[in-house]
């Protein structure tokens, strides 16, 4: 039964950070969302690997998909300001979706061992 669990955790990576990446504005956005996923699904360092390899993945993809119909006009000026290939402007937007993805499940996972897991209660009654 734990690989349903990690299924499930997978999927909700790549829909999740797909979405973020898509609809919101900043990276930070996508960073959000699996710090909170990485809170629901608690599964150690695998968790966070399985995640930053999933969100790479995701970048990757998303840069192809946005890179390749305009034939590659705005990634070619900015590979050339860095002074490296597109291709390998490629895969530093995937090394970056990897750490992003890393970061935000482990912090999640984090967070989740630092908060309380019950909620505090303001008055006896």
């Amino acid at each position: 039964m734990q690989s349903k669990g990690f299924l499930l955790f997978l999927a909700s990576v790549a829909v999740l950070s797909t979405a973020a990446t898509i609809w919101l504005p900043h990276w930070s956005g996508s960073l959000y969302v699996l710090v909170v996923v990485g809170y629901l699904f608690r599964g150690g360092w695998r968790h966070s690997l399985a995640a930053g390899i999933v969100v790479a993945l995701v970048w990757l993809v998303a840069a192809l998909s946005w890179d390749l119909p305009n034939e590659g006009l705005l990634s070619e000026k900015v590979a050339k300001l860095f002074g490296v290939s597109r291709s390998a402007l490629w895969l530093i937007t995937s090394l970056i979706g990897f750490i992003l993805g890393f970061l935000g499940i482990a912090l999640g996972q984090v967070l989740a061992q630092i908060l309380p897991q019950k909620p505090i209660r303001l008055r006896e009654n």
